[in-house]
């Protein structure tokens, strides 16, 4: 500290004078507060480098490790050691994160930022003191930074790390391609997206077959790819209830190492199970993956929050890098290949927690869904990204919970929405026909729809309003048959219609289950769920209809875990009125 440092005894342990303690000192502290201002314009003026999904360096640990750092700052004007312990443990901490989260260079610079102070204090009373003191105070030190380091691995590894064992699906060499999954099926026909790994191609086509080895193969028109080597295709004019194989031919040459598998939609009356999934962390490969794609699902459904990147600015490479690492991990991407997928987002995925309509990063979400998302077709190249589907006498119709949502803050009534005017409109009517024309709707909404009315919730509760018109518009219209599927919260969690009817007068009762996390930590929101609720990672669930065309659709609902195991389940029965 400066007033011993004037006292100082005339040989000092490390030999460094009063005048040049005294200018580390004050260049300590001036670096601090430029480290400090530094990192807190850094996301204003979008200057940090992420790696995928490190958005969340911006949005969690930043503010914590910037005041732990003003407190080392203000301790160091009076006690050189204890602010350089203090400044040690940060930016030991901070290295953690930033070396996780930031691409290597900007973790560099940051790690230096905020480590240079630390030692100038730390040196300048090691100088001050006997050898006894100053080695006391140089383990202190040592131990400040191990702790740090250690504490902040276990911080990030609890935030960000995986809740279960590494999925054991095999890398597959390089090929033509970078990823490849499908989606929009139908009947007839479904569609396909993949990246290619050299944007030199002059011929790229979809390549359908009956066979594994292509020999019946037929392949589609020559599609052009967009600037980012993303190409979309679509086979049509094909067999009900038949399993295709597909690949992308590049230059007379087809990828077999990212060849896919489809199985059409029956006509009719018909038995299938689809598996459902939210909730997975940037980066995610966990042996779920591998349990979801052993049930053979005809459809993977994911009710939002397909990864945890938390984007809330109009940053078009951040989403390419998340959503390129997300398709291209192992266990994730033999699921996408063999599993088509029926996807519409959450916050996480969308703009970051508790997103909505007004998110910066809006305009660029609905851009990179439609260039990298197989899926049903849309209102417009700027609506919500609510669509339908078919399946045997089911009818699927998922709901957009955040693009045109009005903020949380927003009091109850007077037009707040979840689901904004025009999808609302369309919800009703699909409500509507599907009650005409199938036996069972399966409404997927990734929001809790079972909580109490509460201003500004996250959730269907702090949409009161709408929910009772909805519940209301059910009820009124005798919409029988309904099951809602649910992601969100970090749960299983089945409700058989004992606490879902929020109608004005009854009548609007349908079974709910959530199915998360995928890998994320456990959380448990909304209730009360008739079968209970079961926090934690590795999950996922499973939907499955027995059809025999007769007059009655038997409907399971299982919750299971990345063992297989069943961890909570209701079965009911929807009775046929044709």
């Amino acid at each position: 500290m400066i007033k011993s440092i004037e006292s100082s005894p005339s040989r000092p342990l490390l030999g460094m004078s009063v005048q040049l303690c005294r200018a580390m000192h004050w260049t300590a502290v001036s670096w601090s507060l430029l480290a400090i201002a530094g990192l807190a314009l850094a996301s204003p003026l979008d200057v940090l480098d992420h790696r995928p999904g490190g958005a969340a360096f911006e949005i969690s640990e930043r503010p914590i490790f910037m005041g732990m750092f003003v407190v080392g700052i203000l301790l160091a004007l009076k006690w050189e050691i204890v602010g350089g312990i203090v400044s040690g443990f940060t930016a030991s901490g901070l290295m953690v994160f930033a070396y996780q989260q930031l691409k290597p260079t900007q973790a560099l610079i940051v790690i230096v930022a905020f480590s240079v102070p630390a030692i100038l204090w730390i040196v300048i009373d090691i100088n001050d003191n006997s050898r006894g003191v100053a080695a006391l105070g140089l383990l202190l030190a040592i131990a400040a930074v191990v702790a740090g380091a250690v504490v902040a691995s276990n911080i990030y590894d609890d935030l960000f790390g995986p809740t279960h064992p590494t999925s054991s699906a095999s890398a597959l060499p390089e090929s033509e391609l970078d990823w490849i999954w499908s989606g929009a099926v139908s009947q007839d026909s479904f569609s396909v997206t993949a990246r290619l790994d050299d944007d030199d191609a002059e011929s790229v086509r979809l390549m359908v077959a009956s066979l594994g080895d292509f020999s019946d193969g037929t392949a589609g028109p020559p599609v052009t790819t967009d600037d980012h080597d993303i190409a979309r295709f679509t086979a049509s004019g094909l067999d009900p209830d038949t399993l295709y194989h597909y690949a992308v031919e590049v230059d007379g040459e087809i990828d077999r190492t990212r060849a896919g598998t489809v199985r059409t939609f029956p006509a009719g009356p018909a038995s299938f199970s689809v598996a459902i999934g939210s909730d997975a962390r940037v980066g995610s490969n966990g042996a779920v993956f591998d349990e979801i794609l052993s049930t053979e699902p005809l459809l993977y459904l994911v009710p939002g929050d397909l990864h945890y990147a938390d984007i809330a600015k109009a940053n078009v490479g951040q989403f390419e890098d998340v959503l390129d690492l997300t398709l291209t991990r192992t266990g994730p991407a033999a699921l996408y290949r063999s599993a088509p997928v029926a996807y519409v987002w959450d916050d996480h995925d969308f703009g970051g927690d508790g997103s909505d309509g007004s998110t910066p990063s809006a305009a660029v979400a609905h851009e990179i869904y439609r260039r990298y998302v197989p899926h049903y077709p849309l209102a417009g190249p700027t609506a919500a990204i609510y669509q339908s589907f078919s399946i045997g006498r089911a009818r699927f119709i998922l709901t957009d919970g955040r693009s045109a949502r009005s903020p949380v803050g927003m009091p109850d009534g007077l037009g707040k929405s979840m689901l904004g005017v025009d999808q609302l409109a369309w919800l009703k009517q699909e409500f509507l026909e599907a009650s005409e024309s199938h036996e069972l709707i399966v409404w997927v909404n990734p929001l809790p729809w079972i909580s109490e009315a509460t201003p500004g919730a996250d959730d269907w509760g702090g949409f009161a309003t709408e929910r009772a018109e909805i519940a209301d518009f059910i009820a009124d219209n005798e919409i029988g048959g309904l099951v809602m599927l649910s992601g969100d919260a970090h749960m299983l969690a089945i409700d058989d219609g004992t606490n879902s009817d929020f109608s004005t007068a009854g009548g609007a009762a349908f079974p709910i289950m959530h199915s998360a996390a995928l890998d994320r930590p456990g959380s448990e929101k909304g209730g009360p769920y008739s079968e209970g609720t079961i926090p934690g990672g590795g999950h996922f669930g499973l939907l499955t209809v027995a059809d025999d065309g007769g007059l009655s659709i038997e409907v399971s609902l299982s919750g299971r875990n990345w063992l297989g195991e069943e961890l909570i389940a209701h079965r009911f029965t929807v009775e046929s009125g044709r």
